[in-house]
């Protein structure tokens, strides 16, 4: 694909470092150092989109002159890419440009006349010469390549070549090309990997236009192993609410995957597609003795060197089996068959299966696992079913958890057809339900219980019954399809009180006391004590954990901390013992309560701490990420949003799970509205929303105080107000985020306030409402039993930022007092983005009494300005900087605008500009800056008019926002924020 000249395209995912790296080059070159980089990887990993990328941030500053070598059959073109860039190259008087004679003649010392063009042009301007494709080069532009690298060191050129490191076979002629270059001085590499999950899943919103579901991303991942092009072509044309892909590939898809392989010769075609069959990597040798009992004797060896050379498949490090280079190839290979021809194969290999097992090959799982594959698509149910359950119990041996699920539900399948087997379907849904448990598989274990539930006579089997009715609670909770239910709770505590001294009594009790606790019923400490003295007596460590972890809530809750904490604590080693990995979420995240509020340090180190030890249990992702994304949220609440993003990374670096997916979408969507980023956190809260239909019902999430976050940033209070009001209002316990609530719904009526007399309308009825607020809500809401020092301040600190936002709404005269009051509220509570907020409510206030606040409004606008410098919160930071043009109100900070030029830059700039950009950032007039640089004030008008072209800026204004959010880098970390 050759450059696209000044266009960048969809903005790239999860690959700053690479960009940077190539950035670093180019930079090396503009200051004049020459330097050559080679981008390499699979064909679609995202090659010549990051050269793109690269090359449209400096397009600015440096000449781009781009090729692209093509993979011509029956022609050859001498120096074919660089005829391309020489076309893309400018015209400039006396530096003429080399002549390439026509069709495929070059001129005489062609070579020698490019680079000495190039040298004259980089006398003017730096230049990046591209080559894409360097795999299909001919020999005379490799040689002018070569000529070109080894050129002066100190010309301003940049040479960036791209190869698809998955075509070049051992004998491939530019291998020796490739060898003689790493010898070279001032050659780079950058080895370009397929995207992680959580890059693949930012593309697939991307392509999507919203966040996906985690099961669509974990099937794309699955299946395109990241490959960025693929990616694309796997979710064309779905529609955003899709949970799964079609079970037909779409047809762009094929052809791509298949390309390469339809150039290969027949045998080695129908050889791939036999191998693709086979479903597994494989020997040759196994290879040819298949091929011979199929009646088409090819020979293996040489036909794996061809398909090897044309990258379809590869060696493994076993150096003795073969496989697809890529996971999709197999699949289009195999989906192509006549169905037919795809069954007969399958008993093809399901009889040579049986050749080696009488030959004393000893079977392992994947040899298991293939053969109940072969025997199912070849019809052979009884076979099917025999050889699915030996490799299920193999996969159970050998940990593979999400292998087994697969191999049990078809178990459970072929179990109805047959008329006589040794098992129960009740011993199949226990091992299916076992196996979802060990592997986080929450829809499978929900539809395991399910079923045994309507298989088990409640009054035969009470026990087993109440068991499994308060799993199905807790895993219908964390899918949310409903908080847990007290009905539900109740039925499973009446089945089991016919045995008191069961552990599974006291297994319900705990559970019905949580939800109680949770509702504030004034009896659940009663029955949580109940529960913890039945489950000491049974002995039943997952039964304690439930019971401990219960009376901790109740101790919290009744303002016992330090008892609370010793609680939690003995409940996450019982849960350990138990390896019940939601009952150590649970009991870490009530010791962590314990310990300090959310909104702490304290708080994301002990949710960081509980997952590492989840990990070491080797607990599934879905908890961990849940603790990930508990992780973040603490982190997001004290203003540290860059390891807010990477425990956001780490929550959806595999599937999540529906409890774990929806808790860092909300935090993701809090983020993204904080920097002003309101496409990213509208998606974010849709999906969040979609993913519980409960919402607001699950008072351990921060729905309602996130939504109304949401929207005051879409400029919609009114909405916003309701938002809030809904969870202020919620009964029993109060939500998380409770203390924002009361203040978002007080700064919603300001808001639309203060909009009704910018428009000279009436304010009467928000006023109204504003009293009403304070009437019902003469204090902001705080979670019960948590009363530890720094709580308290933040709580004061909200308490504050209530007051002003009235204060506000009311016009009242005090009211830059409350401001300044509540931003100092506010940094005393480690609240930063509520200190930045109230900063600019402050200046915004005192700017309002005249002059005689000019002074203190500079100092807070200052202040607020560092503060959304280092918090990337664009919105306030874009109102900030409007009120200092207005106010010409000097914005001078140590690191964001020096009086004697600054650290800001702009790409195209020349020195002069540069400096005088420092002084346009820092609020200077243009007398002040004329001052400063001993010029004319008109001097500065042309620089700074010139500074408006090159950059496309409107105003001062818009120039200066430019520079800062240049100076300081991307808002968001890769994947979803």
């Amino acid at each position: 694909m050759a450059l696209e000249l000044g266009v960048m395209g969809p903005e790239l995912v999860g690959r700053a470092t690479e960009l940077d790296d190539i950035g670093a080059s180019l930079e090396a070159a503009i200051s004049g150092a020459a330097c050559t980089l080679v981008v390499s990887g699979d064909p679609g990993v995202g090659k010549t989109a990051l050269v793109q990328h690269a090359c449209a941030a400096v397009s600015s500053e440096m000449w781009i002159l781009a090729g692209a070598a093509l993979p011509l059959a029956s022609l050859t073109v001498p120096f074919l890419p660089l005829r391309s860039a020489l076309r893309r190259g400018p015209v400039l008087e006396g530096i003429p440009t080399p002549g390439l004679g026509p069709g495929g003649w070059a001129a005489n010392d062609v070579v020698v006349a490019i680079d000495d063009w190039l040298t004259e042009l980089c006398l003017v301007r730096p230049v990046v010469l591209v080559v894409d494709d360097l795999q299909w080069a001919d020999q005379g532009t490799l040689d002018a390549l070569m000529y070109l690298i080894a050129g002066p060191a100190g010309r301003r050129l940049a040479i960036l070549a791209t190869l698809r490191s998955g075509e070049l076979g051992e004998l491939h002629p530019l291998q020796r090309w490739l060898a003689d270059i790493r010898r070279m001085p001032r050659i780079s590499w950058v080895a370009l990997e397929p995207l992680d999950r959580t890059s693949t899943g930012a593309q697939i919103a991307q392509a999507m236009g919203s966040a996906p579901h985690q099961s669509l991303v974990q099937e794309v991942f699955s299946r395109t192993a990241g490959n960025a092009y693929l990616n694309r072509l796997m979710v064309s044309g779905l529609r955003p609410e899709a949970r799964h892909l079609p079970r037909t590939l779409p047809e762009d898809l094929q052809s791509a995957v298949l390309r390469s392989w339809r150039g290969m010769s027949v045998g080695a075609r129908q050889l791939t597609q036999l191998m693709a069959v086979g479903g597994r990597p494989i020997r040759a040798q196994d290879l040819a003795g298949l091929s011979q009992q199929a009646g088409t004797r090819h020979d293996a060896a040489a036909i794996l060197r061809e398909t090897t050379e044309a990258g379809i498949t590869e060696r493994w490090p076993d150096g003795t089996h073969w496989w697809f280079h890529h996971p999709l190839i197999s699949e289009v290979l195999e989906q192509g068959l006549e169905s037919g021809q795809r069954r007969d194969w399958h008993a093809l290999f399901a009889a040579y299966g049986a050749r080696l097992l009488a030959q004393g090959t000893a079977p392992d799982f994947e040899f298991m696992a293939a053969l109940a594959q072969h025997h199912f698509d070849a019809g052979n149910a009884g076979e099917a079913y025999r050889w699915t359950l030996r490799a299920a119990a193999a996969a159970g041996s050998a940990g593979g958890s999400n292998e087994i699920l697969r191999l049990l539900h078809r178990a459970l399948a072929l179990h109805g057809e047959l008329p006589q087997v040794d098992e129960s379907r009740e011993e199949l849904l226990h091992r299916l339900r076992t196996a979802a448990e060990a592997s986080g598989a929450m829809d499978d274990e929900l539809g395991a219980l399910e079923a045994l539930l309507a298989e088990l006579d409640p009054a035969k089997r009470p026990l087993d019954v109440a068991e499994l009715m308060v799993r199905r609670a807790l895993l219908r909770f964390s899918s949310g399809l409903e908080f847990l239910s007290v009905e539900a709770l109740l039925q499973a505590v009446q089945l089991a009180q016919a045995f008191p001294e069961s552990w599974q009594y006291a297994y319900a009790l705990a559970e019905l006391a949580h939800v109680r606790l949770w509702k504030d019923d004034p009896d659940a400490p009663r029955q949580a004590a109940l529960a913890l003295e039945v489950a000491r007596e049974a002995g039943n460590p997952r039964a304690l954990s439930y019971a401990l972890t219960a009376n901790s809530m109740a101790a919290l809750l009744g303002e016992r901390p330090d008892e609370a904490r010793l609680l939690a604590a003995q409940g996450a080693r019982a849960a350990a013992r138990a390896r019940d990995f939601w009952a150590l979420l649970h009991a870490t995240t009530w010791q962590a309560n314990a310990t300090e509020t959310w909104t702490s340090q304290v708080f994301a180190d002990l949710m960081r701490s509980g997952r590492q030890q989840l990990a070491l249990l080797g607990a599934p992702h879905v908890y961990l990420s849940k603790m990930a994304a508990d992780e973040a949220s603490s982190y997001l609440s004290i203003g540290r949003w860059r390891e807010c993003g990477q425990a956001l990374r780490v929550a959806l670096g595999a599937d999540p799970g529906p409890l774990g997916d929806v808790a860092a979408r909300l935090t993701a969507a809090r983020l993204a509205a904080l920097q002003g980023s309101q496409d990213e956190a509208r998606a974010h809260l849709a999906r969040a929303e979609e993913l519980f239909a409960h919402k607001s019902g699950y008072n351990n999430l921060d729905f309602d105080a996130v939504r109304a976050e949401v929207l005051l940033a879409e400029g919609d209070p009114a909405a916003a107000y309701l938002a809030a009001m809904a969870g202020a209002g919620k009964e029993g316990q109060p939500p998380t985020m409770c203390e924002w609530l009361v203040p978002l719904a007080a700064r919603a009526l300001a808001d639309m306030v203060q909009g009704a007399r910018d428009e000279g309308g009436g304010t009467a009825g928000m006023l109204a409402s504003t009293d009403e607020l304070v009437a019902r809500f003469p204090s902001v809401l705080r979670e019960s039993g948590n009363d530890t020092p720094y709580y308290s301040v933040q709580v004061d600190a909200f308490e504050s930022l209530y007051r002003a936002e009235t204060g506000r709404a009311r016009s009242e005269a005090g009211n830059p007092a409350q401001w300044t009051a509540a931003a100092d509220a506010c940094q005393s509570g480690s609240l930063r983005w509520e200190e930045a907020y109230c900063c600019w409510r402050a200046v915004q206030a005192l700017l309002l009494h005249g002059h005689s606040g000019h002074g203190r409004a500079a100092t807070f606008l200052r202040r607020g300005l560092a503060l959304v410098m280092e918090l990337h919160a664009r919105p306030i930071q874009d109102s900030l900087l409007e009120i200092a043009a207005r106010a010409r109100i000097a914005t001078y900070l140590p690191g964001i605008g020096q009086a004697s030029g600054g650290s800001f830059d702009l790409p195209g700039l020349t020195v002069r500009e540069r400096e005088i950009l420092g002084y346009v950032v820092a609020g200077r007039t243009y007398g002040e800056i004329a001052r400063s640089l001993v010029i004319s004030e008109k001097t500065v008008s042309s620089h700074i008019s010139n500074m408006l072209r090159k950059t496309g800026a409107a105003n001062r204004l818009d120039l200066a926002r430019l520079a800062t959010r240049h100076g300081t880098g991307r808002s968001s970390p890769d994947g979803p924020r």
